[in-house]
């Protein structure tokens, strides 16, 4: 038995038990390499520098992935310091020493700056607790990698065919000088979307991080989940590193569930650089934003299903994040990335003050409060015009004497380029009384006019004092439009304030080709009539434009859209 002024047991004394684990100070690897750290600090300094990670930094880098994923996506275009810089930081660390513990190489340095240490209860470091640290390393990554793969169900990371020493999986405890909590490296120069052994790094100490009550072992724990998880992307669904924002936000979701206690990610919602500061930037944007939106994984998981993150990665396996979240929405869950995309910004608008936790994020109380633009309608209207990026959302509000309205108006616009995002038009006027038959009714007796060159991607959430009103979409449109019923399923066709009604598809020329008494269904909060692409007779109708005819009893609604078969 050890001594028990072992410093492990000093620490469990200080921050509580660990996930148990026998202390084997079995070295895997050891050698030594003076200058190693210094220089894989200026390596990665160089390749941040050029990055957009560095744009508008407010809190420390959660991760040094996106760093990585930058440069190897970059990689014909980096210039000679910058491609001596990758090769850099794609070799492993070399350290003084290693344990062996649960299937982990846990390499350590007993002297010099890199030397590890436990903090005490007045977050200093304890000296002589280096092995301690590196034993409580290697239970937590143990506790991680159970978690993960067996109550989770996601795949192990790949063996690296014994790059650190061993068979073990292998992490590199360093004083990370470029102030990251931590970076797992591909071991392969793989092509987007290829699979990579991985080794990972972490701090030393932690001391840095804030709150103070997440300093130390706390900051660890959620540390290794997310790390552990990005090995798992890479090591068996694939490294998009044009699309690492999905790769993020996925391992920062991981952290709460793993250790749901910590909340080291509201940091990031409270940042400059958060959802609810930024949410007009889209969602597909690699910057310091993706931390923040760990909530999407929040929200994907309890409006869909606890799995819902797995089924996306087993997607991601054969194809890009954007469209493998859209196929799994749609397949999986009967639901689409335009839609729940639409669904999310309204969730982001209940946080803080206006949090509903049965309804939205059980955490929602503890959020900060979407940033939001007002204008005033002491004039007869108020027009917006602008534009927005895809997959983005901007809240407007608008107040009068008596009352105040937000519009959440909302960029539905799925394919959002890895080389850089989309934006569409937009003019949006809010009004005290219908200038025209444009003009459809809103929350607090407001009328709102939305002039779009495709209505079907955009949707314009009421909400008048925390109560939900109708998304704006016109009527008279179809959405998605073209229909591509081989990819969408289903054509929605708006009708305000309608419970039944008789829909027909006509051919252009006026060819009845589908007609039917339906019952209203319920989109994205709107009343929609729907039509799967097939003639009364049960054949597939042909590409083209339809013309449709809505009969709800008192009125009529027409309109057109576009079919395309493949």
């Amino acid at each position: 038995m050890r001594d028990a002024r072992h410093p492990v047991r000093i620490a469990l004394q200080l921050f509580g038990s660990l996930t148990a684990v026998a202390f084997l100070s079995i070295p895997c690897m050891s050698q030594a390499l003076a200058g190693d750290v210094r220089e894989r600090a200026r390596a990665y300094e160089i390749l941040h520098t050029r990055s957009s990670t560095a744009v508008t930094q407010t809190v420390p880098d959660k991760c040094g992935l996106a760093v990585i994923a930058a440069a190897m996506r970059d990689r014909q275009i980096l210039t000679g310091a910058q491609r001596t810089a990758l090769s850099v930081l794609q070799g492993r660390p070399t350290l003084q020493t290693s344990i062996v513990s649960g299937g982990f190489c846990v390499h350590f340095d007993t002297t010099g700056p890199n030397t590890p240490a436990l903090l005490d209860a007045s977050y200093q470091r304890i000296p002589g607790t280096a092995l301690a640290y590196a034993d409580s390393v290697a239970a937590i990554a143990a506790h991680v990698s159970a978690y993960e793969t067996t109550v989770l169900n996601f795949e192990p990371p790949p063996s690296d065919g014994g790059l650190g020493g061993g068979p073990e999986f292998d992490i590199y405890i360093e004083n990370l000088g470029f102030g990251a909590y931590g970076q797992t490296t591909p071991d392969n120069d793989v092509g987007d979307g290829g699979t990579s052994s991985t080794f990972i790094e972490i701090h030393n100490d932690f001391s840095f991080v804030t709150p103070a009550k997440n300093k130390g072992l706390p900051a660890m724990r959620v540390t290794i989940a997310h790390e552990y998880h990005h090995a798992i992307q890479i090591g068996h669904y694939g490294f998009w590193f044009s699309d690492v924002w999905f790769h993020e936000i996925t391992s920062v979701w991981m952290e709460d569930v793993v250790y749901h206690g910590v909340n080291d990610y509201l940091n990031y919602l409270f940042s400059g650089d958060s959802q609810f500061v930024q949410p007009e930037t889209p969602l597909s944007s690699s910057d310091q934003i993706m931390y923040s939106r760990g909530i999407w994984g929040k929200y994907l998981t309890k409006r869909f299903a606890p799995d819902a993150m797995l089924h996306i990665w087993q997607t991601i396996a054969s194809m890009a994040p954007l469209p493998a979240i859209d196929n799994t929405l749609k397949n999986v869950y009967g639901s689409s990335l335009s839609v729940a995309f639409a669904e999310w910004a309204l969730w982001n608008y209940f946080t803080g003050s206006r949090a509903d936790t049965v309804k939205y994020y059980n955490e929602g109380a503890l959020f900060p409060i979407i940033a939001e633009t007002f204008y005033s309608l002491n004039v007869p209207s108020q027009q917006l015009s602008g534009s927005l990026e895809c997959l983005s959302t901007l809240y407007a509000g608008f107040l009068t004497a008596s009352d105040s309205v937000t519009v959440a108006l909302t960029n539905l616009n799925t394919t959002c380029p890895s080389d850089g995002p989309i934006s569409s038009s937009y003019t949006m006027t809010v009004s005290k009384s219908p200038i025209d038959n444009t003009y459809k009714s809103i929350s607090g007796n407001l009328f709102l006019s939305l002039n779009v060159s495709n209505p079907s991607q955009w949707v314009a959430w009421d909400i008048e004092r925390n109560v939900v009103g109708r998304p704006a979409v016109a009527e008279g449109s179809a959405y998605p439009n073209p229909f591509m019923p081989d990819i969408d399923g289903t054509v929605y066709i708006p009708a305000a304030n309608a419970t039944e009604g008789t829909i027909a598809i006509y051919s252009t020329s006026m060819e009845l080709m589908y007609s039917a008494h339906q019952q209203v269904s319920s989109r994205l909060g709107q009343q929609v009539f729907v039509w799967n692409g097939k003639t009364n007779a049960g054949r597939a109708a042909q590409s083209g434009i339809y013309l449709f005819m809505l009969d709800l009893g008192g009125r009529t609604v027409t309109g057109k859209f576009a079919l395309l078969r493949k």
